[in-house]
């Protein structure tokens, strides 16, 4: 039988040409093929597709990489609402700074590590003697409506902050300063003295002059412009939606500028949107209806809900948060020796490690670690209650039950009186959590003094249009960014004790005021430094204000936002610096 078969194996073989079977034949396969034989013969072709696949996109991954791609709309909750979208005018709302920092550029900007670079400028140079700042434009910049930059629209910027009438709390910085128009593409900055920090006073954005010479000076403040801006940034005024019962603005939505000068931004849109309070803000982002925040309280961080779809950025800032003492407004704080006192009153490492949770670093100073002059060479106050207690004593005020004449109110604290009057201050602050905590910790602090300290708290909107424009406080709780340079000039000196001014204590000392003179007409930062220590010690021996803390910056973002690389920075808006590198959409590229 086998000899058989072979012999019948043979014969076929010799009748037929081909060995293989051809097309037709193999679809005759599965008749030839048993269940078990088709069920292998699907697992190995699969496992052959699966394994050319696996080959053909890895190698797709190897050989490519991935890029940013155009499109994608971003939208960020602010805490406030915007007022004068206008560089010349967003000096002390963190609203207005911020949007401005997208509508605007400046001749000159940060970089990455917080080091000034030519911005709208190509180039710049400075005169051996300090005075003389000349700076050449570029020439591929249009404003957003078209028209080139030149030179004009430069000048125009700082006449108009040089002008008391604009109300432009740059007005200082500039006062004196004389500008002279080389031509279409270069301008010149001439000072009286040299100005240390005057490189960084260029950071300032840029106006149109074509649009804003129709504007009077008168109404600066006015003008429809302060809300639907143009300029040279990498986004654009799309829209504003307003609340149509009180008028206020809910959204302010940008549209990128695809004729920007650093390159067209990868995001096609972006909305702000604005909320009364840091709850109703996280409120958003849970709710997916943002997709950031501009800021987190420390306190706040664990009612974000969608922990795993954010990244929480700590930002290093150049920022203090301290008890500005309005003199002024309470004879009581004219006593340098009870200033000092309120000092030794409070417990700074109770707001660190309770409240902010070893976020932010204690301090004495304004001038922060790190800076030029920073320095242990003065006068310090550390938390003493004993010490406190006995130097009230020591100024006769006597621990007594207190009483409201009017309405009979007893206060449940004993108050510490003198002559009649009894130890009452008031504390100020911004209506926000981290705030409120603070201030209620101060409060109880002095309670523990014999110092009855009544606490008020104004909502965000207001806190820039009656308290601080009107110095209305008696004690502020409030934060103050320094900027690139530590020049305590805008923030300490007289002539800064009225709004615009930062002078928020109202501090005037005549020695102070000419070692801050001095330390701007110097370059050498070693008499710079001299000058500051001197100032420090000034200010600690007359207490105008408490320092408590240099807080860091927290900011909750998307993951689906890439690109931000902003760790250390100067302001907050600064956080957004590079926001024409930040994408959502992607795409690949073959190496």
């Amino acid at each position: 039988m086998d000899l058989k078969n072979e012999l019948n194996q043979k014969l076929v073989a010799s009748v037929v040409s081909k060995k293989y079977p051809d097309l037709k034949q193999i679809k005759y396969i599965g008749k030839l093929l048993n269940p078990r034989e088709k069920f292998l013969i699907k697992i190995f072709s699969g496992i052959i597709i699966l394994s050319l696949l696996f080959i053909v996109i890895n190698s797709y991954l190897n050989f490519s990489t991935m890029t940013p791609d155009y499109g994608g709309e971003y939208t960020e909750g602010l805490v406030g609402s915007p007022q004068y979208i206008n560089p010349i005018l967003a000096q002390t709302n963190d609203v207005d700074i911020d949007i401005s920092s997208l509508i605007y550029n400046g001749l000159i900007t940060y970089d990455p590590n917080n080091g000034l670079v030519a911005d709208l400028a190509e180039s710049y140079s400075i005169s051996e003697d300090q005075k003389i700042y000349t700076f050449v434009l570029r020439d591929d910049i249009s404003w957003h409506d078209g028209h080139k930059l030149t030179a004009d629209d430069i000048l125009f910027t700082f006449e108009r902050i040089k002008d008391p009438n604009s109300r432009s709390p740059l007005y200082f910085n500039f006062k004196g300063t004389t500008l002279e128009k080389i031509d279409d593409t270069t301008i010149r900055f001439i000072l009286e003295e040299p100005f240390s920090p005057f490189l960084e006073s260029l950071t300032t954005g840029i106006l149109p002059e074509h649009i804003w010479k129709n504007v009077p000076i008168q109404n600066t403040n006015l003008t429809d412009l302060n809300l639907k801006p143009i300029g040279t940034g990498p986004y654009k005024f799309d829209s504003l939606i307003k609340d149509n019962r009180t008028g206020e603005i809910k959204s302010y939505a940008l549209i990128n500028n695809k004729d920007y000068f650093k390159g067209r931004p990868y995001i096609k849109k972006i909305t702000f949107k604005f909320y009364p309070s840091f709850d109703q803000a996280i409120e958003a982002l849970n709710n997916k209806n943002v997709q950031a925040i501009s800021f987190l309280p420390t306190e706040k961080q664990d009612r974000i809900i969608n922990n795993r779809s954010l990244n929480f950025y700590t930002l290093n800032l150049p920022q203090y948060t301290a008890l500005f003492i309005n003199q002024n407004k309470n004879a009581l704080l004219k006593d340098t020796t009870l200033r000092k006192i309120l000092a030794h009153g409070i417990n700074k490492d109770a707001i660190v490690t309770d409240i902010l949770q070893n976020k932010a670093k204690k301090i004495d100073s304004p001038i922060l670690h790190g800076q030029i002059s920073n320095t242990n060479e003065y006068p310090k106050y550390p938390f003493d209650l004993d010490h406190a207690k006995a130097e009230l004593e020591k100024l006769n005020w006597k621990l007594s039950s207190y009483e409201q004449t009017e309405s009979k109110e007893v206060y449940p604290f004993q108050v510490r009186k003198k002559n009649d009057t009894y130890l009452e201050l008031t504390l100020t602050t911004v209506n926000q959590p981290e705030n409120v905590k603070i201030a209620e910790l101060i409060q109880k602090d002095w309670q523990l003094l014999g110092i009855k300290t009544n606490l008020q708290f104004v909502e965000p909107d207001n806190i820039q249009k009656d308290t601080l424009k009107n110095r209305n406080y008696e004690i502020l709780l409030y934060g103050e960014i320094i900027g690139y340079d530590p020049d305590p000039y805008p923030f300490w000196h007289s002539s800064q004790s009225n709004h615009p001014g930062l002078n928020l204590s109202l501090f005037s000392n005549n020695k102070a005021d000419e070692l801050l003179e001095q330390a701007r007409k110097t370059t050498k930062p070693e008499e710079r430094a001299e000058k500051y220590i001197e100032f420090q010690k000034i200010l600690a021996e007359e207490v105008p204000a408490i320092f408590l803390f240099n807080p860091t910056y927290t900011y909750p973002q998307t993951r689906k936002i890439r690109g931000f690389n902003n760790y250390t920075i100067i302001l907050p808006a600064n956080r957004l610096a590079n926001i024409h590198e930040w994408f959502i959409k992607t795409d690949r590229e073959f190496k």
